[in-house]
């Protein structure tokens, strides 16, 4: 697939309006999933991934890497779930809707990075609920 995006990207690059739609079918569902478990919140995780998606576009020229699409995709989604992480109010966050901590073994740093962060939202969620 890694060629696949680059010659997709190229595509779209070129003016072919169609093609980055290619690229929203082979990944929304993922970005989803990833948005999701960041921020707990299935409705505020198609939000994150649509403003992704849309920077995604607008910057593609500033993918360094096409044959990297995946992971600069990633990148830009979890910096747009960060976003809304922040602009929440940690009072106002209910602790049934703060991320649930990931159970599988993390894959590569990304994952450690993500889940570290879940954990620290559910720490601060906790000390305030106790004060």
């Amino acid at each position: 697939m890694v060629n696949e995006d680059a010659d997709v990207v190229a595509r779209v690059l070129a003016g072919d309006g169609e093609a980055f739609g290619i690229l929203i079918r082979r990944y929304e569902p993922g970005l989803l999933r990833f948005a999701t478990r960041m921020l707990g919140n299935p409705d505020a995780a198609a939000d994150a991934v649509a403003e992704s998606l849309v920077r995604a576009y607008r910057h593609l020229a500033q993918c360094r890497d096409p044959s990297r699409l995946r992971s600069w995709l990633y990148r830009i989604t979890g910096n747009r779930c960060r976003s809304h992480l922040a602009r929440r109010h940690m009072d106002d966050i209910p602790l049934s809707e703060a991320p649930p901590p990931a159970l599988a073994e993390a894959s590569d740093a990304w994952e450690i990075l993500v889940r570290s962060e879940q954990v620290a939202l559910v720490e601060r969620a906790l000390v305030r609920r106790s004060s």
